[in-house]
């Protein structure tokens, strides 16, 4: 069991500290009792300046682990690597794939990773711990890999693509999610939740022989969420008993209020700098 947990939002869209920057994105830097781990990297070399700031020496970390590949989630690879070249990868192979995001006026966004992240990944790319499938990092931190879609009211969470034409839906197979077995509970690190969270939330259940979630701390992508999913998801949250629900990222304003509603003082606001201890 994890005795001390520490996770802070490095990068988030909205800060949390008057000290730090804020842009779009998500990094979180990670404290496990004596190991030192960064989820994913924003997408610019913010993290550096704003670990500098917070006092985190990014060359301490261990592990780096990319929970999928979109640009706002890899951006800082490449600084990361120029300060801690040494440290051990976790990431999908599917992480270099190219991406698209239909606009709402019907343009095609580039949305994946960048040429500056893939070329540098591509150097240590003999060394990368490819999670194609759950995966441990020790006996009580893990990686979920894929992610199984069996809920009938969660997706992707908007218009991805594949390719410019928008003809190749993108079911962003390469989604994970990490978990920590502390003595309190489960506590889930989620980057986006492309596969939707209460999917993440069963599959890492079945991952930790069901022991229960105690806090979650990431992206939920539920900026365009239907009112069905919103009602679906934020009564599996309060019906499950998890405590602490640190919503960030691509959470959406809306439903980071209806959460509000729903769940009260379990609903803990993000943003770059804010601190969550276990």
């Amino acid at each position: 069991m994890i005795r001390k947990l520490t996770i802070t939002i490095l990068v988030d869209n909205k800060p949390g500290n008057p000290e730090v920057l804020a842009e779009h994105g998500l990094t979180l830097w990670i404290e496990a009792d004596d190991r030192r781990i960064l989820f994913d990297t924003g997408q610019s070399d913010m993290l550096i300046r704003n670990a500098e700031v917070l006092g985190i020496d990014l060359r301490t970390a261990d592990t780096l682990v990319l929970s999928h590949g979109h640009y706002d989630h890899t951006g800082g690879v490449a600084a990361v690597l120029d300060l801690n070249p040494g440290i051990s990868i976790y990431c999908h192979p599917g992480i270099f794939m190219s991406r698209y995001s239909q606009q709402p006026d019907g343009k095609m966004k580039p949305i994946g990773i960048t040429k500056l992240a893939s070329v540098a990944l591509y150097q240590v790319v003999d060394s990368i711990h490819w999670t194609s499938g759950p995966t441990l990092i020790s006996a009580d931190i893990g990686i979920t890999g894929p992610i199984p879609r069996l809920s009938n009211f969660e997706d992707t969470g908007g218009a991805f693509f594949l390719d410019p034409e928008a003809t190749k839906q993108d079911p962003i197979d390469d989604d994970l999610a990490m978990w920590f077995k502390t003595l309190k509970g489960i506590v889930l690190v989620t980057g986006c939740c492309h596969s939707g969270l209460v999917n993440t939330i069963n599959c890492t259940k079945a991952l930790t022989d069901n022991t229960p979630i105690y806090a979650i701390v990431g992206g939920f992508h539920l900026l365009h969420a239907s009112p069905e999913r919103m009602e679906k998801t934020s009564d599996y949250l309060h019906l499950n008993g998890i405590e602490q629900i640190v919503p960030c990222h691509c959470t959406g304003e809306n439903a980071v209020e209806h959460l509000n509603m729903r769940c009260g003082q379990k609903i803990i606001p993000g943003g770059s700098g804010v601190c969550f201890h276990v």
